[in-house]
């Protein structure tokens, strides 16, 4: 489970020579890497080529042996044949080479791959802080610095301020060559991280001043604690992380009882992990690279107040409809504005936001002067020109857009307010238009969903880092009378809550008949009669609800035995669901959802790891679908409830799962009806 992290430390030692090494031996260079050594040539000073078998190549030397070299190289990139690759390392690490890059060991190796890389690994930890990428990577790519990598790079590879680490050499890959889309610091290819992972490369970019934002693909966290302190950095030097994580649908766990831990598992828990670092979390590749194109400009929208100018009244209508969703704000264009627009162009009768200005005027008029309107207005943070930009359009229709992008550079430059252009398809720009907006630090960005979502993700970004448990609301609470391991009865579930001050609905344990029927007059007809055991028992008739009379009562709670639990049935109102599912990796994860039999269908809204503080439980709230319609006695009961649910799990880590389910809102409060706890050794 993963500890706070509340000082920051070096999340890396030993990767400066790694990353940025004044001399390199490519050991294996050949024809056959003819383009591997053609990459490394280019990209550093000093390159020794190393094969027995060769004079030269490409004109350079090549020597026989690591000991023959003029000097002791800072990093050996390994090229040779698995079956070489062990006794490779060995002969380097004897003539006192210090960082390596060992892309092989992959499929090509079999069975041999894993056994080799775990001597390799062993062999390399001996020697201490020696710094390994790989195995099975593409290396690293630099395009304005060194590049050990297994591959060519494109004229495309344009230099940045955006780092990332892939343990996918393929989606390394399709980031080098996603063409002229935002300019990169360093690419690495992290591959079986067998020495070292993303958790050490995320560290060394939250340290780098050439790196701002960082892009992470990931199939596995393999040391979670130096994971989130390498996170906590980032945040620390402002730096936002965008995070792809596959995987998700196996990763997946279920816990038979709680409602919480079947929806919560090992995919939402990470989730609720990168929120608690401020992370921006992405689910495909086309998400990942629109949102490092936002990232990868001079600046950040600083709001999600938006404009948008379109040639389509049909797609700027697309864009309102899908934008939406996301959190950006479509206001409408201030009375001054709409009045200039239309005194101009009395062919737009009644300006909104999104305009749609086609035909209105000339194209070299009407965008211009829109754009310049829209930005002295002061009131928008974004301005989006919305155009097909595409290579496959006819000369002048490219003529004409790349004057859009020039018009909208002129009228954002020496304000505050971000450009960007939104085009509904993804389809490479021509390079002039794309030249232009990378000068202009204009994002061209692919597809209105994805594009309009980078946008709404970055313009709602800020750098989150947890913190202590912050004080608790509550007085000290003692529950050691109700705490034993296993799944603890509703009445014991309740009360441990209900002493945290969770509302619950009136109830009595009873056992026997006639104790059930005079506790049901005292708590106030209707009642409803429970099993005297886990809650969640309707299903399997363990409830019966709306009973009216005493009688009835006797009859129900003889018939289950003697004993049972009587609570006043609370009138019916909207259902929510509030737990806490213990990760076993990421720690305890608050969850708010949709409540009652719907919960796991329907599945969490929001998850946060504890603790949680007032403003976190505040944004819980908010992501719950409908939230803006709770009423205020509800909302502070049910802040109050996240707030006590943090507060336990701090307070008892032997608590393993907790289950609230349904709570009834209402115009006065928030009523719980059950509860469910599980407790591990006390």
């Amino acid at each position: 489970m993963i500890s706070q992290v509340t000082t920051q430390g070096s999340a890396l030692r030993g990767l400066g020579p790694l990353l940025s090494p004044q001399s390199v031996a490519i050991i294996g260079a050949s024809e056959r890497r003819s383009d591997v050594v053609t990459t490394v040539l280019r990209s550093c000073a000093r390159t020794w080529l190393v094969n027995p078998r060769r004079e030269s190549l490409h004109g350079v030397r090549c020597y026989s042996s690591l000991a023959s070299l003029p000097e002791v190289p800072e990093v050996a990139f390994v090229v040779v044949g698995h079956q070489a690759v062990e006794a490779t390392v060995m002969e380097a690490l004897a003539a006192g080479v210090q960082s390596f890059v060992v892309p092989g060991l992959g499929a090509e190796a079999g069975r041999l791959a894993s056994p080799v890389a775990d001597r390799l690994a062993e062999l390399v930890r001996t020697r201490g802080e020696v710094p390994l990428l790989g195995t099975n990577c593409m290396g690293y790519a630099q395009p304005d610095g060194p590049s050990l990598y297994l591959g060519t790079l494109s004229r495309s590879f344009l230099p940045g301020h955006v780092s990332v680490v892939s343990q996918s050499g393929s989606a390394a890959e399709a980031l080098i060559c996603a063409g002229p889309r935002f300019g990169f610091r360093t690419v690495v290819s992290s591959g079986t991280e067998i020495v070292r992972d993303a958790a050490d490369f995320l560290g060394a970019f939250a340290a780098d001043d050439g790196t701002q934002a960082v892009g992470v693909f990931l199939e596995t966290v393999r040391r979670p604690e130096a994971f989130a302190k390498a996170l906590k950095a980032c945040a620390e030097a402002n730096k936002p992380i965008v995070c792809l994580k596959v995987g998700r649908s196996s990763a997946a766990t279920r816990v038979a009882l709680t409602h919480t831990g079947a929806i919560v598992g090992s995919a939402r828990s990470f989730s609720a992990f990168l929120a608690a670092y401020g992370a921006i979390e992405v689910f495909d590749m086309t998400e990942l690279v629109e949102t490092l194109a936002v990232l990868g400009r001079r600046q950040r929208p600083r709001g999600r107040r938006v404009a948008v100018v379109g040639e389509s009244g049909g797609e700027v209508g697309l864009i309102a409809d899908l934008a939406e969703g996301t959190g950006l704000s479509f206001a409408p264009l201030p009375e001054f504005t709409a009045k200039t627009l239309h005194d101009e162009f009395p062919n737009l009768t009644r300006p909104q936001n999104p305009l749609d200005v086609w035909a209105i005027d000339e194209v070299d008029r009407v965008f211009p002067r829109t754009f310049q309107v829209l930005c002295e207005a002061n009131a928008y943070d974004i301005v989006v020109a919305a155009i097909e930009i595409t290579r496959y359009r006819g000369p002048r229709d490219q003529e004409w857009c790349q004057q859009v992008v020039e018009a909208l550079a002129a009228a954002t430059d020496g304000t505050s307010i971000f450009p960007a252009v939104l085009t509904t398809i993804g389809v490479d720009a021509p390079d002039a238009v794309a030249r232009v907006a990378n000068e202009a630090g204009i994002p061209l960005l692919r597809g209105t969903r994805t594009a309009l979502g980078a946008l709404a993700a970055v313009a709602g970004w800020h750098a989150r880092i947890p913190g202590n448990a912050p004080p608790s609301p509550f007085p000290t609470v003692n529950i050691a009378d109700l705490m034993r391991p296993g799944t603890l009865p509703e009445w014991e579930s309740a009360t441990i809550l209900q002493r945290y001050g969770v509302r619950f609905s009136p109830f009595r344990r009873v056992h026997s008949p006639t104790e059930a029927a005079r506790a049901a007059e005292e708590l106030g007809f209707p009642v409803v009669v429970k099993v005297d055991g886990p809650a969640h028992k309707s299903v399997g008739g363990g409830v019966i609800l709306g009973i009216t009379d005493a009688e009835k009562v006797s009859d129900v709670v003889a018939h289950l035995g003697g004993s049972a639990l009587v609570a006043h049935q609370v009138p019916p109102g909207r259902e929510v669901m509030c737990g806490m599912h213990r990760d076993s990796t990421f720690g305890a994860v608050l969850s708010i959802g949709v409540g009652g039999t719907l919960a796991e269908v329907l599945g969490a809204s929001a998850t946060w790891l504890a603790p949680v503080t007032p403003e976190d439980a505040e944004a819980l709230i908010a992501r719950l679908p409908g939230a803006g319609e709770i009423a205020r006695p509800a909302y502070v009961d049910l802040l109050q409830l996240i707030l006590a649910l943090s507060q336990l799990t701090i307070e008892h880590p032997e608590v393993g799962a907790v289950d609230v389910n349904p709570v009834v809102l209402t115009d006065d409060g928030a009523v719980a009806v059950d509860a469910l706890v599980e407790v591990g050794n006390v």
